[in-house]
C-alpha cells in the first residue's frame, strides 16, 4: 500500500517543538514529507528542526510563509516590510521602468538576507513570492502583500526574488495561481469566484506565473479559488483537474505543485479528507496543512488509491539541509529599517504649527500605535493622544478645534480577517472632514479618491511594525519646522 503521509506538510507550532518534539518525530517516522513552520525562537527551532531531519530517510521539507523574512515567524529573525513597500523602496519617486541596478539593489539584498536567515534557521523552503496582481482595491487577504496592481511590477519583484532565493539554496514557491488579486473574498473564509475569462487572465493574473516558469521556479502554490475559465464546474483550481493540467500542459510547469492549507474555508463544500482525494487525484504534489494528517490517510487509505510521488522525491533530494553559519542579523535589521523609510510615500503636504492632537483607531485586537507615540513624545512636546480600540467610538471624543489633528489608522491584511471592518470605514468617514493628515499603517486602499475629500494629505507606510511608526514619526517631526519642540 502506497504510503500517503509522503505527499502531506503538516502544521509545525514553532512555540510548541520541545514539548511536542515526540509527536513531531512520529510524523517523521510515519513519512511526512516536511512541515510548515509557525511561531518559535530561533535557537530552539534551529536546534529541534536539525534533530527531525536526522530521523527522516529523505530531506524533509521544511517550509514556512516568510514573505516579510524570518522575523515574520521566528523571534530572533529579521522582520522585513511587506512586499509592496519594498516595491515601493526600490521604486522611489521614480517611473518604474527602466530599473537601474543600484534601484534594485537593496531589494535584492533584503531577498539574500531573507534566505540566509531561512537556511540558517533550518528552512529549506519559502512560501513566497507573492505573485498575486492587487487589482481589487477592496482585496480582503492580498493588498500589501503584492508587489503592486500591475504585471510588470509583481513580475519584475517576483522573478528577482525567486532568483535570489534559488541561488542560496533555498526552494521559492510563487502564490497564489492563477492569482489571487482581483478578488473581495479571503479564502481562508469562503471560496472566491474569479469570474474573468482566459483571454483576460493570460493578459494579466498568468503573466507573472509564467514569468516565474521561465526562472524555473521550484514551487507553485494553488489557490483555492474558483475559476470557470480553467474548470467551468466551479470546484476550487486546487483540486481540479483540469486547473492542473493547464498550469503542466500549457503553461509547461514541471516543478511541484502545492495546494493552499487545506485547513481553509476556500476548500468549500468539501470535507478536508475528500478534497484532499481530489488535489492528489488531479495532480498535485502536496497537501499542505491540514487539520488532521491522520485522518487524511485514513481516508485515503481507505479507497486505495495510487498516486505519483516521484517528482516529489526528486524535489526532497534536491533540498539544503540549513547551515551552520550564522547570518549577519544586525546588519540585516538595519537594510529593513532602511527600507522601511525609503518605501513611504506622502500625498500632499503639511506643516504643522499649532499642537499635535493625534487619534490612533485600531482595527486589530492588540493595541497598536504605541511605538508612533513614543517616539513622536521624544520630539513634540505639544501632543495629546487618544487610541480608539475597534468598537469604541470617536464621535464621543472632543477634538479640539484649535489643534492640527493626525489620524493614524492601523488595520493589517491578515488572514481570517475578512478585510478592514465596517467599523473602521465609519470612524474614517467621520473623522476625515476634520483631520490634516491622514497615516495609514496598512492597507493603502483604505483611502480611495472617492473616500477622502479632495486634497487630503495621506502618508502610506504600507505596515505597522514599530520600525514603520518610527520612520513616519521622522516624517512628522520634519514638518513642525520647529515650532512644537520649542514651546
Amino acid at each position: 500500500m502506497q504510503n500517503y503521509y509522503r505527499f502531506i506538510v503538516p502544521r509545525l507550532n514553532g512555540a510548541e517543538i520541545r514539548k511536542k518534539f515526540s509527536y513531531y518525530r512520529s510524523l517523521v517516522e510515519k513519512g511526512v514529507a516536511g512541515f510548515i513552520v509557525f511561531g518559535g525562537e530561533l535557537k530552539t527551532l534551529r536546534r529541534y528542526l536539525a534533530l527531525l531531519r536526522e530521523e527522516s530517510e529523505l530531506p524533509l521539507i521544511i517550509a514556512s510563509d516568510l514573505e516579510r523574512g524570518l522575523g515574520q515567524q521566528v523571534k530572533g529573525g529579521t522582520l522585513f516590510p511587506a512586499a509592496m513597500a519594498m516595491a515601493s523602496a526600490a521604486k522611489g519617486s521614480a517611473a518604474l521602468f527602466p530599473l537601474r541596478e543600484r534601484e534594485l539593489k537593496l531589494f535584492r539584498n533584503a531577498c539574500r538576507a531573507v534566505a540566509d536567515e531561512a537556511y540558517y534557521a533550518g528552512i529549506n523552503t519559502v512560501f513566497a513570492p507573492v505573485l498575486d496582481i492587487n487589482t481589487n482595491p477592496k482585496n480582503p487577504i492580498i493588498s500589501v502583500r503584492a508587489f503592486g496592481e500591475d504585471p510588470e511590477t509583481v513580475s519584475l519583484f517576483g522573478c528577482e526574488m525567486i532568483r535570489t532565493f534559488q541561488s542560496r539554496g533555498i526552494a521559492a514557491c510563487g502564490k497564489h495561481f492563477p492569482g489571487h488579486g482581483d478578488t473581495g473574498v479571503d479564502s481562508h473564509i469562503r471560496l472566491p469566484v474569479v469570474g474573468k475569462s482566459l483571454s483576460s487572465l493570460k493578459k494579466c493574473e498568468l503573466r507573472p506565473f509564467r514569468r516565474a516558469i521561465e526562472e524555473n521556479v521550484k514551487m507553485i502554490m494553488l489557490g483555492h479559488l474558483s475559476v470557470p475559465a480553467l474548470d467551468g464546474s466551479g470546484i476550487p483550481v486546487s483540486l481540479s483537474e483540469k486547473a492542473v493540467r493547464f498550469l503542466r500542459k500549457t503553461m509547461k510547469y514541471d516543478g511541484i505543485v502545492v495546494t493552499d492549507a487545506m485547513n481553509m474555508g476556500g476548500i468549500g463544500m468539501f470535507s478536508e479528507e475528500r478534497a484532499a482525494f481530489m488535489s492528489l487525484d488531479a495532480g498535485v504534489d502536496i497537501l499542505l496543512h491540514p487539520t488532521d494528517p491522520e485522518k487524511i490517510v485514513s481516508y485515503l487509505e481507505e479507497r486505495g488509491a495510487a498516486f505519483d510521488e516521484e517528482r516529489l522525491r526528486r524535489f526532497r533530494g534536491e533540498l539544503g539541509r540549513g547551515s551552520g553559519i550564522a547570518p549577519n542579523f544586525e546588519a540585516h535589521r538595519k537594510l529593513s529599517d532602511t527600507l522601511t523609510e525609503k518605501a513611504m510615500r506622502l500625498t500632499g503636504d503639511f506643516r504643522i504649527r499649532k499642537e499635535l492632537f493625534l487619534i490612533i483607531l485600531n482595527d486589530d485586537e492588540q493595541r497598536k500605535g504605541i511605538a508612533l507615540a513614543r517616539s513622536l513624545r521624544q520630539n513634540v512636546s505639544a501632543l495629546k493622544t487618544r487610541i480608539i480600540m475597534k468598537g469604541a467610538d470617536i464621535r464621543k471624543i472632543k477634538i479640539p478645534d484649535s489643534s492640527f489633528v493626525m489620524c493614524a489608522v492601523f488595520s493589517e491584511t491578515k488572514a481570517w480577517k475578512g478585510g478592514a471592518s465596517n467599523w473602521l470605514h465609519e470612524q474614517i468617514a467621520y473623522v476625515k472632514g476634520r483631520a490634516n493628515l491622514f497615516v495609514s499603517f496598512g492597507s493603502p486602499y483604505l483611502f480611495g479618491p472617492a473616500g477622502m475629500e479632495p486634497g487630503a494629505v495621506i502618508l502610506y507606510a504600507y505596515g505597522d511594525s514599530d520600525s514603520a511608526q518610527k520612520a513616519a514619526a521622522k516624517i512628522i517631526e520634519k514638518k513642525t519646522a520647529g515650532f512644537l519642540k520649542r514651546n
